[in-house]
Formats: C-alpha cells, sequence, structure tokens
C-alpha cells in the first residue's frame, strides 16, 4: 500500500516532506512537551482563560500520550479559570449594586 497525503488523498512518495499536489507537511514536527512549555501552557490556562482552550485542543490532536494529557489539563485548568472568574465577577457586581442601593436609599429622605 502506498502512502497518500492525509490532506488531499494523492499518492505521496514516503521520502517526501511535503505533499506535491497540495503542499501539505507530510512529516509535521510534534509539539514540544518539556516542563517549561508545560508550565508556560498552564500558566496562560489560567491567567488567559480562553487560549488555553486552543492550546488544549492543538494538544488533544497529537498522537501520544504526554501531549494528550498537556491537553487535557489545559481544558480542564481554563475551565476551573472561567468558572472562578465568572463567580468573582458576579459578587464583585452584586456588592456594587447594593452599595449604590444603600446609596439610593440614603437620599430618599431629601
Amino acid at each position: 500500500m502506498e502512502p497518500t497525503c492525509p490532506k488531499c488523498h494523492q499518492i505521496v512518495r514516503p521520502t517526501d516532506y511535503f505533499c506535491f499536489n497540495c503542499g501539505a507537511n507530510l512529516h509535521p514536527k510534534p509539539l514540544p512537551t518539556n516542563i517549561a512549555t508545560e508550565i508556560m501552557y498552564y500558566a496562560g490556562s489560567i491567567f488567559l482563560p480562553p487560549l488555553g482552550f486552543w492550546w488544549g485542543v492543538k494538544y488533544l490532536q497529537q498522537s501520544d500520550g504526554a501531549s494528550k494529557r498537556i491537553g487535557i489539563l489545559c481544558m480542564v485548568l481554563t475551565t476551573v479559570s472561567l468558572i472562578v472568574s465568572s463567580v468573582w465577577l458576579v459578587n464583585y457586581f452584586n456588592k456594587i449594586g447594593s452599595q449604590v442601593n444603600s446609596q439610593m436609599n440614603g437620599l430618599e429622605g431629601f
């Protein structure tokens, strides 16, 4: 069975690095899984929550177990960060609302 391009399904040679038909990379470089990269993505997932979903999906598409673990943790940390941020914002706005209401109630006597 001859190898084919994963994008356009044209037959390619095993020595080709790119598909001659569509230009797809046939031997993509694996994503880094060292500890420094993990810490960077985990911190980014906590402090920049929407990006954590993108990083998580990118790592979940890899075939090795270390990449899948990084992807899952990015998704979990992003979800937790969004939940904590949402709860904090709701409490903050409720506190502001109650302070405004108490100020307005104090002005009713005028």
